[in-house]
């Protein structure tokens, strides 16, 4: 009798702990609010996704600001991030229509605004450092064309249709051969211009005592 007991007892710890281990798995399964909204979303269910903004008006706010955090922690990449923020947007949105509270939709519309804002200042600041890279590149060549007689003065590359080259000349004893600018010296300044900026149209001066000595037109 006693080993029945004890086995009778082993069994029901046995169940007691096999029924505690599925409900932790199923507590564990069980989708995120925002899980459950997207799943909503994809279904095109509408009604279902305002019942869980509804029926989670205290949740919300902290679920919509995690994924927010999450798309913008550089964690997710390009393509997650901005599925998740215009998941939020949404979210917020009902949110808005629901409790009639526009922080939430506010705050989601900031971020993205900030994201916009990040990827239009580093365009520009690629831009920027490339044209910057290529007018260096030009002046650099120039002077080593000019084997150390010219000197750029003026050099306007941020404009691809009005290229603007100035080219000076340093002092020496006999000034007048360093102000001889060769065709075929001058037809390589062109080349090097077109080089680093192709389909540049514009003009290279070469300029001396405030007089024109020698132009080459960018076409």
């Amino acid at each position: 009798m006693k080993i029945k007991k004890v086995f009778g007892l082993i069994i029901i710890f046995f169940l007691i702990l096999m029924f505690s281990g599925m409900q932790e798995i199923s507590s564990a399964e069980e989708a995120s609010l925002g899980q459950k909204f997207i799943d909503a979303l994809e279904s095109k269910n509408n009604s279902e996704m305002k019942a869980i903004i509804k029926n989670n008006k205290d949740n919300v706010p902290e679920e919509i600001k995690a994924m927010v955090e999450y798309a913008m922690s550089g964690e997710a990449e390009a393509g997650e991030r901005d599925y998740l923020l215009n998941i939020v947007g949404i979210m917020a949105t009902i949110y808005n229509e629901e409790f009639k509270d526009d922080r939430l939709l506010k705050f989601v519309i900031a971020n993205i605004n900030s994201l916009e804002k990040k990827a239009e200042k580093k365009t520009a600041e690629k831009k920027t450092g490339k044209k910057a890279s290529s007018s260096d590149k030009i002046k650099e060549e120039l002077v080593k064309l000019g084997k150390g007689d010219w000197i750029v003065t003026n050099i306007k590359t941020d404009n691809v249709n009005d290229i603007k080259i100035e080219i000076g000349f340093k002092v020496s004893g006999d000034s007048a051969s360093a102000k001889n600018v060769s065709f075929a010296d001058s037809k390589k300044a062109k080349e090097i211009v077109l080089k680093y900026i192709p389909n540049a149209k514009g003009r290279i001066d070469w300029v001396s005592g405030g007089m024109g000595m020698k132009v080459v037109l960018l076409e």
